[in-house]
């Protein structure tokens, strides 16, 4: 495996079947498209978002993370309705219902971005995993929102890059050119979340993360905290 294939292969998400439940809560939102217009790689440019809304009320965006979807919120969505809150969520691109292949941490802060100028200003943002990093990325570019709630944050890709090509077994030349090409495509604020919330001034936040998290190790949310 050449170093462009690794790295367009750690840029696809994996897919997993619909939950009943997911399904049940999807088929009772309000759901539009959206079309994102960022460019280059893995930037959802171009791509459709589906986007879901439920209940009336200040609106909650709910952010998900790598290979999910906005339905994995299920058991959070009616008692946050139920509370006077709209909760508003979105298939990142190449997750759900949206389209493409491709995606990334900027590819759902562009997301969070196209969202935000049709249903913002948001009350709040919940983010999981890579969207917590998605959405400190989006604050960077000028979303504006008070509050942020984060489950399970991803604070840098770079370790999560290291993990994915010791998996793969490439060969240390083709590793050296991965770490190049992604440094050259991705800014700071997209790939580490921590360079962001000293600018943002303002914001109130709620890290919620498991110490033996075996998916995302705690210290990312030490460091974002």
């Amino acid at each position: 495996m050449t170093a462009t294939e690794a790295l367009l292969a750690f840029l696809t998400p994996p897919k997993w079947p619909e939950l009943s439940r997911e399904a049940e809560v999807r088929s009772a939102s309000i759901s539009t498209r959206l079309r994102l217009g960022e460019a280059g790689l893995a930037r959802g440019g171009g791509e459709e978002i589906e986007v879901y809304a439920w209940g009336d009320g200040p609106p909650v965006l709910f952010v998900h993370g790598w290979g999910g979807r906005a339905t994995n919120f299920a058991a959070f969505i009616t008692p946050v309705v139920a509370a006077g809150f709209r909760v508003v969520a979105f298939d990142a691109p190449a997750h759900g219902q949206s389209s493409g292949t491709l995606s990334s941490a900027p590819a759902i802060a562009a997301g969070i971005q196209a969202v935000d100028v049709r249903e913002g200003p948001f009350h709040a943002i919940v983010a999981h995993s890579l969207g917590a990093l998605a959405s400190t990325c989006a604050q960077s570019r000028g979303v504006k929102v008070g509050k942020v709630v984060f489950l399970g944050a991803c604070c840098w890709v770079g370790p999560l890059l290291v993990k994915f090509v010791e998996n793969l077994g490439l060969p240390d030349e083709a590793v050296s050119e991965l770490f190049q090409n992604s440094a050259g495509e991705f800014g700071l604020e997209e790939i580490s979340a921590e360079s962001v919330p000293p600018r943002l001034g303002g914001t109130a936040a709620i890290l919620m993360h498991d110490p033996n998290d075996l998916e995302m190790p705690y210290d990312h949310s030490v460091a974002i905290a």
